[in-house]
């Protein structure tokens, strides 16, 4: 071997364990209270791209010096689980005939109020006749609104129970469930326009806790949006460290809010003291992040149990990440979690999985 490429393989030895150091520690960011460490907290958004250059060291190795396979997977081994948190694999079971279909889905606003040729809004036609049990919008549609009392007129006549929580500050939530609703109520938490909505359902001779979540959004404008397409396509342009400070500096502040936020829905559950508990919704947080490490320190990730891949629930592009979650408690099963990417009229997909109460004793 050439002193050259001993050089370069000895960089690249280094480079590759620089990779594996900070996968490991983007992991680790889920820790960090985002109350506290706002900043630090986002560096969990890294997790995809440090991963994908793991990956990419595993073909480095392949082409130039086969000897060192084996470091690139070590190096993944330390932080396992949070790629398997990241992107699950699971073998398929078939949902049973009897299980509950639960959907959670953040509308924009029931599609930004699109109509077909009919005057009919396909989103909400998509929902009528999902053939889910139960139902969690966010970015719903406000109450006293020609548009809610015809969306609320169609659930009814395809047989659902209807709670909305709209107070003038928050974005509408509603609860669509074809078991009776026995109460509906505001979590309280601080927020600017977000927002948790718990209810109460009854099935099978039990009480379920519902907890629809809208947790604190990034609020990006479509001029954000614009800045961080062109932060990933041109990373020399003179404005990417003036537009980079700008929009870390504004999720920093969302994220500030949704730690406190997300320890108030766990706090509420636990007062609670049910046992069949559903906590779903929009989370605005990656599966590395402190709020889905938080939830499944309590509950158990629908779709890391019975999902498969990435997930990618927001389907604005060049933004690729799962921010849409359903945890359950250990009185159900979840079967064939999934996000329904046929369907484009919110700026999200529909998460979708089917719970069955778990038989005593397992």
């Amino acid at each position: 071997m050439s002193t050259l490429k001993r050089i370069l393989i000895q960089m690249a030895i280094g480079a590759n364990l620089m990779a594996a150091v900070l996968l490991w520690a983007c992991g680790l960011s889920s820790m960090l209270n985002p109350a506290g460490h706002p900043y630090a907290a986002l560096f969990g958004l890294g997790f995809p791209l440090l991963l994908l250059l793991n990956l990419a060291f595993v073909l480095f190795w392949i082409v130039f010096c086969i000897r060192y396979v084996w470091l690139p997977f070590v190096g993944m081994l330390f932080s396992v689980f949070y790629i398997y948190d990241y992107c699950p694999l699971n073998w398929p079971r078939k949902k049973p005939a009897d299980a509950l279909m639960l959907m959670t889905y953040n509308t924009e606003f029931l599609g930004n109020g699109v109509t077909d040729a009919e005057g009919h809004f396909p989103l909400l036609n998509y929902i009528a006749h999902s053939g889910a049990d139960i139902i969690c919008l966010q970015e719903g549609v406000a109450a006293k609104t020609p548009t809610a009392e015809y969306a609320d007129s169609v659930m009814k006549a395809a047989g659902y129970h209807i709670r909305r929580l709209h107070d003038g500050k928050s974005e509408p939530q509603l609860i669509y469930s074809r078991l009776p609703i026995v109460s509906a109520h505001r979590i309280a938490y601080e927020s600017q326009t977000n927002g948790s909505m718990a209810a109460e359902l009854l099935y099978e001779g039990d009480t379920i806790l519902l907890v629809n979540n809208h947790l604190e959004s990034y609020k990006l404008t479509p001029t954000d949006k614009m800045k961080y397409k062109e932060i990933i396509k041109d990373p020399e342009n003179g404005q990417v460290e003036t537009n980079s400070k700008d929009l870390v500096h504004k999720m920093a502040g969302a994220s500030r809010l949704r730690g406190p936020q997300v320890d108030s829905v766990l706090n509420y559950i636990e007062k609670s003291g049910r046992k069949a508990v559903i906590a779903c919704g929009d989370f605005n947080d990656s599966p590395i992040s402190y709020s889905c490490r938080r939830m499944s320190s309590r509950l158990t990730s629908a779709f890391c149990q019975s999902g498969n891949g990435l997930g990618l629930s927001y389907n604005q592009k060049g933004f690729y990440f799962r921010i849409d979650h359903i945890f359950i408690s250990d009185y159900w099963q979840s079967y064939e979690t999934h996000v329904d990417k046929t369907i484009l009229w919110s700026d999200h997909y529909p998460m979708i999985t089917y719970l069955k109460k778990r038989k005593k004793g397992k």
